[in-house]
């Protein structure tokens, strides 16, 4: 298969562009890609510690809420008058605090903001980590049917006597839920909040089935032991999500969220189709750039070969235009030079072949004259012999008379 110097030139100005220009524009797209990823692994972990923090602030706001509940109870003096006041605050946040209760120093209820019978909270958590601590905040219980549970916050207070007391409270955890809620997750996320042992605190699932997966309280499980922020990519049933758990020191409790790499990595792919359209509008100009380029190379070539081929059969007085104010124009005014040369050469040459044509022609009719003058003298000559050949007989005859 014959290729043309027109083709051979595209092919050869489209690989030498191509190579630098895949290799810078795969380098770019490779580093962008990867400070972007940079930025989105930063991003989304300040978000889910931003997730820790509000959290973590919503609780110390009813630690803070308590203590001043319980430096308000010391100030009253019968029961009565203590219960009425904490009746008024469980009204005032009965849709955050599902009830209060107040202990003596032994860990008993002597007050409760309903009607259930007093408690011996002596041997719970609340009552024994107060004194190790300052303040207690533990999980209580989990309703499976909200995905919510109940905390319970204990603060110590003294009375007007100084003897010891504690504010117990029982808070809806919707309340604490609900500031990762509010700005912090997107309706493709899974957030799962446990406590060190693995129980589940509360948990959000994605709105939709195609982003929810059975196995992600496993995973959530596994990570709720880690008190340091992990950041990975998991393989689930519903195929890659990033995992990004976030401990909350505070409550000794782990904030796990899970988000789709497809979403979180979307900027990524976004930034892979812009660099295919740049390299793929760039290879168009490079094409159309090349064609008017090789225009400009290869059609003066091809006037050339023209007039070469004209030149060739016979047609001298022709003469090759090419106007490019290069090599090529100077070798095209050559090229007529040569041919302007050479029908000097040709008229030379034919008139040198008529003046031989002349002289042979001259030169033969003196030859043919020279020749008839031969003949004419080789006639009288034979006449001559022919007679002196009978005068000699005629003597003989005579001499024998």
């Amino acid at each position: 298969m014959k290729i043309l110097l027109k083709e051979k030139f595209l092919i050869m100005i489209l690989v030498l562009a191509l190579i630098p220009l895949l290799t810078v524009s795969l380098l770019s797209y490779f580093s962008a890609r990867g400070a972007l990823m940079e930025s989105i692994k930063n991003y989304n972990e300040v978000l889910v510690h931003g997730m820790a923090i509000a959290i973590e602030d919503t609780v110390l706001n009813y630690e803070k809420t308590l203590e001043a509940v319980g430096d308000n109870i010391s100030y009253f003096n019968t029961i009565e008058e203590k219960k009425a006041f904490i009746l008024k605050i469980k009204e005032k946040y009965s849709y955050n605090i599902n009830f209060l209760a107040v202990l003596d120093d032994s860990g008993k209820e002597i007050i409760r903001s309903d009607n259930n019978l007093l408690e011996d909270r002596s041997e719970k958590l609340e009552f024994l980590q107060v004194k190790k601590k300052g303040v207690y905040v533990g999980w209580l219980s989990y309703n499976s049917v909200v995905d919510m549970p109940t905390i319970v916050i204990s603060i110590p207070f003294k009375e007007k006597d100084g003897s010891q007391r504690e504010l117990v409270a029982e808070v809806f955890f919707s309340d604490v839920w609900n500031k990762v809620l509010s700005g912090f997750t997107s309706a493709k996320d899974n957030i799962y909040f446990l406590t060190k042992e693995g129980k589940p605190v509360a948990k959000i699932l994605a709105t939709t089935e195609d982003f929810r997966s059975e196995d992600l309280s496993e995973v959530a499980n596994n990570l709720a032991s880690e008190e340091s922020t992990s950041f990975e990519e998991v393989d689930t049933k519903i195929g890659k999500l990033l995992s990004i758990a976030e401990h909350v020191p505070s409550l000794d409790w782990e904030l796990v969220v899970f988000r789709p790499t497809s979403e979180i990595y979307k900027p990524t792919l976004i930034l892979g189709q812009r660099a295919i359209i740049i390299i793929a509008i760039t290879l168009i100009f490079i094409f159309f750039a090349t064609i008017a380029l090789s225009k400009l190379i290869i059609e003066p070539i091809r006037k050339l070969d023209e007039g070469v081929e004209i030149i060739g059969k016979g047609n001298l007085d022709y003469k090759v235009d090419i106007k490019t104010g290069d090599e090529i124009e100077q070798l095209a005014k050559e090229f007529n030079q040569m041919t302007g040369d050479l029908k000097k050469s040709r008229v030379a040459l034919e008139d040198a072949n008529v003046s031989l044509e002349k002289k042979v022609e001259e030169r033969t009719e003196e030859l043919q004259k020279r020749l008839e003058e031969l003949e004419k003298f080789q006639r009288l000559t034979v006449g001559r012999e022919l007679k002196m050949v009978e005068l000699k007989k005629q003597i003989k005859r005579t001499e024998s008379l």
